[in-house]
C-alpha cells in the first residue's frame, strides 16, 4: 500500500486538513489510488481502515460507511467533477453520521461531535478512535469451515475476513491486514477446489507461519504503545534484563524502539514500520554486542530482520538484583541536579522482574511513579516520601509477588496452579480473590498479553491486595 492511503482517509473525512494545498490536491491523490488499485481493492482498503477505526461497529455498519466513501471517490474522480466535490460529499456524510437513524457505526463520543457545525464537526468526527478493551483473537476455523464459508460466497468471504481481521488488529498498519487477508483468501482458493485438500492447507499455513508470528508480535507491541501509560519504563526494564544493559544504555535502546512504534503503528502503509524495525534489528544485533550475548540471542540475530524481535520475545531474561531498591526513597529523586532520578528508580525496580509481561509491569510502575511524582510536587518532599514509604514498599513487594506468581504459572499445569492459589489466598479474600489471581496469570503472564485487559486485571489484584491490609 502506498503513502496515498493515509492522504486518502484524511482527504475524504477531513478535507480541511488539505485546504492549504487546494481541493484538487486531494482529488489527484485519491483518484491516483483508485486508478492504480481498481474499485474492489480500493473499497477493501477503506473497509480495513474503518474496521480499525470502528471495531465496535457491525459488519453491515462498516460496509455502509465504506460504500459511501468508495462511491464518493468514484463520483469525484470523474473528469467533469467539480473542485469542491470532496468537500460537499464529506459534509453530506458527516450530516448522515449525525442523523437519528444513521446506518454508520455508533461511535462513543459521536453525540458531542454532532453538536458542532461545518468543518469543525468533520474534524471532530475524524478524530474519533475507539479505545475499548481488545477484542478476542480471531479463532482459527477448521479447513472444512473455511471451505464451507468460502464456496458459499467467495466475494463476501474476502470482505468479511478483512472486517474481522482488521477490527482485531486495529493498531497495526492497514497494509499488513490487506496482505494477511490476501494470503488467507489465496489459501482458500487453492485448497477448497474441488474439495477440501488438507495437505494443501498444511503447506500454505507452514508458508505463512513466519508472517503470522510477526503479525502477533507487531499487534502486541503496537497495542502496548497505544494503551500503556508508562510503556517507556517497562521497555527500559525489558531491555535492561534481556541484554544486561545499564540504565543509560537501556533508556537509549527503548527510546529508539518506542519512537519507531509511535511514528509508524497507526500509519496505514507498512513500509514505515518495516524500515524502523529493520533499522532497530541492526542496532540490537551490532557486532560489538554479539560476542557478549548468549547463543540463543545470536540465533535470533541470524534470522531475517522481521523475525529477530519476535524470536527475542521468547528468550529467557535474567533479573538484575539492585540493593538500592530496599533503601528508603530519597528526596534526591526529585532534584533537578539528578536528571532522570525517577526513571532510574523505576528501572532499578523493573529489571528485577522477568516473568511478568509489560502490561503488568508498566501498570505497577505507573502507580509507583504517580506516588513519587505527587510527593515531588508537595511542599515538603522529604516528609511526603517518608509518609508514602510503606505504600511504595508494599507496591514493590506486590510486583515481586506478581513476578513469582507468573514464574510458577509457567512451571505448573493449570489445575495445580489453581490449587496453589487457593491455598495461598485462603483466609485473605476467598474464592473471589483466588479467581482474580488465576485470571491475571492465565491472561497476562505471557509477553503477548492484551494491554488494556491486563491493566484492569492488575489493578484488580492491587485492589485486593490493598483490601487485605
Amino acid at each position: 500500500m502506498r503513502n496515498t492511503a493515509l492522504i486518502f482517509i484524511y482527504a475524504l473525512v477531513v478535507p480541511a486538513l488539505l485546504a492549504d494545498k487546494g481541493k484538487n490536491y486531494a482529488k489527484e491523490n485519491v483518484c491516483q489510488e483508485l486508478k492504480a488499485t481498481g474499485i474492489e481493492k480500493f473499497k477493501e482498503m477503506v473497509t480495513v481502515l474503518y474496521s480499525q477505526k470502528f471495531p465496535n461497529g457491525t459488519f453491515q455498519e462498516v460496509s455502509c460507511v465504506a460504500d459511501e466513501m468508495s462511491k464518493l471517490a468514484v463520483k469525484c474522480c470523474k473528469d467533469d467533477a467539480s473542485p469542491d466535490c470532496y468537500d460537499k460529499g464529506a459534509t453530506e456524510i458527516s450530516e448522515k453520521s449525525c442523523g437519528k437513524d444513521s446506518p454508520f457505526p455508533k461511535h462513543p463520543g459521536i453525540e458531542q461531535c454532532c453538536t458542532l457545525q461545518g468543518q469543525v464537526r468533520k474534524l471532530c468526527l475524524a478524530s474519533l478512535r475507539y479505545s475499548a478493551d481488545e477484542l478476542p483473537s480471531l479463532l482459527e476455523p477448521t479447513n472444512e469451515e473455511i471451505c464451507t464459508e468460502f464456496t458459499k460466497d467467495e466475494k463476501d468471504y474476502a470482505v468479511r475476513y478483512v472486517y474481522e481481521f482488521a477490527r482485531r488488529h486495529r493498531n497495526i498498519p492497514a497494509g499488513f491486514v490487506l496482505n494477511s487477508t490476501q494470503n488467507h483468501v489465496r489459501m482458500a482458493e487453492r485448497c477448497c477446489r474441488p474439495a477440501v485438500k488438507n495437505l494443501c492447507f498444511l503447506q500454505e499455513k507452514l508458508q505463512m507461519r513466519s508472517s503470522n508470528i510477526f503479525l502477533r508480535f507487531l499487534s502486541n507491541v503496537c497495542n502496548n504503545q497505544v494503551n500503556l501509560k508508562s510503556f517507556k519504563f517497562g521497555l527500559s526494564a525489558y531491555y535492561g534484563n534481556l541484554l544486561g544493559l545499564s540504565f543509560e544504555e537501556a533508556t537509549v535502546m527503548s527510546g529508539r524502539f518506542q519512537a519507531g512504534l509511535e511514528k509508524c503503528c497507526l500509519q496505514p502503509q507498512p513500509e514505515c514500520i518495516i524500515e524502523e524495525l529493520t533499522s532497530f534489528q541492526k542496532i540490537l544485533c551490532g557486532e560489538s554486542k554479539l560476542d557478549a550475548m548468549s547463543e540463543d540471542f545470536r540465533k535470533c540475530c541470524s534470522k531475517p530482520a522481521l523475525d529477530t524481535l519476535p524470536c527475542m520475545d521468547d528468550l529467557k531474561r535474567q533479573p538484575r538484583q539492585s540493593p538500592d531498591v530496599a533503601k528508603p526513597v530519597s528526596s534526591q529523586l526529585c532534584e533537578e541536579a539528578q536528571p532522570h532520578g525517577i526513571d532510574r528508580y523505576l528501572f532499578r525496580i523493573g529489571v528485577n522482574h522477568t516473568s511478568i509481561s509489560l502490561p503488568v509491569l508498566t501498570t505497577v510502575l505507573d502507580r509507583i511513579k504517580n506516588t513519587v511524582m505527587a510527593c515531588c510536587s508537595s511542599a515538603d518532599v522529604a516528609a511526603c516520601l517518608t509518609e508514602k514509604e510503606s505504600k511504595l514498599k508494599k507496591t514493590t513487594a506486590l510486583l515481586s509477588k506478581l513476578d513469582d506468581t507468573c514464574s510458577r504459572y509457567f512451571r505448573l499445569d493449570l489445575p495445580s496452579f489453581k490449587t496453589l492459589m487457593q491455598k495461598e489466598v485462603q483466609g485473605e479474600g476467598g474464592e473471589k480473590q483466588t479467581q482474580a489471581w488465576v485470571d491475571l496469570a492465565t491472561s497476562c503472564c505471557s509477553q503477548l498479553s492484551p494491554a488494556r485487559l491486563c491493566q484492569k486485571l492488575t489493578e484488580d489484584a492491587i485492589k485486593y491486595d490493598d483490601d487485605t491490609v
